[in-house]
């Protein structure tokens, strides 16, 4: 049924929590594999997702690139995206078998929410949901759910540097686009480590860069 695909590096962190979650879908049969990509982790989280069962793709660090191979080696009929540091809220399977019913044609992004109280992380994710609505671009954050066959249809990710998710958002176009009401917990980690004022800056003229066509950055190893 369901291939899972999670790109790590380092994620020794969050990933039992992201795993957790997808539990009951595997005891139902919903799931069929996790693979886990990793981009070189020199902490435990092989070891946690050989514990647990996942397949592992080693890939280089390159979120884009990660989703390539992940995705090329899926055996599922759908694809389920998602970052190492979200989890699946209750409710879950419920909403993917709707969508897998009514809407094959098109993808499913969750609805963001962070784990971190302050008004400015609220802020983000409401900036991004309004995002993913009006102009059909959810980011990766979000996560992605989606029939095999349509994510052949519109030639699947691509290996770049960055912006992967939208690059696929792009491709699918908003009308192939849907929000799933599930929420879809993320850590906010890695923005208060910058701030979050600077990383939705710092976000907002890069999105807008890579629009205008210029190439993305490599992205740093954290």
């Amino acid at each position: 049924m369901i291939s899972v695909i999670i790109p790590t590096i380092d994620a020794e962190d969050s990933l039992v929590r992201t795993l957790s979650a997808l539990v009951p879908g595997v005891v139902e049969g919903l799931i069929k594999e996790v693979i886990v990509v990793d981009g070189g982790s020199t902490d435990a989280t092989l070891e946690i997702a050989d514990s647990t069962g996942c397949r592992i793709v080693h890939a280089d660090a390159s979120r884009g690139l990660q989703l390539w191979q992940g995705c090329r080696e899926a055996r599922g009929d759908w694809l389920l995206i998602l970052h190492s540091d979200s989890q699946l809220g209750e409710g879950w399977m419920d909403q993917i078998h709707l969508h897998m019913r009514q809407y094959p044609q098109r993808a499913g992004y969750f609805r963001l929410t962070f784990d971190d109280p302050s008004w400015l992380a609220a802020f983000w994710a409401e900036a991004l949901a309004f995002r993913a609505r009006w102009f059909g671009a959810p980011s990766g954050d979000h996560g992605l759910f989606m029939s095999r066959a349509l994510y052949d249809a519109v030639g699947g990710y691509k290996d770049q540097a960055a912006y992967e998710a939208l690059s696929m958002d792009l491709a699918l176009g908003r009308a192939r686009l849907r929000p799933i009401p599930t929420p879809l917990i993320t850590s906010g980690e890695r923005f208060k480590r910058k701030g979050w004022a600077f990383s939705q800056i710092g976000k907002g003229w890069s999105f807008i860069a890579y629009l205008m066509g210029f190439p993305p950055k490599p992205p740093k190893r954290a």
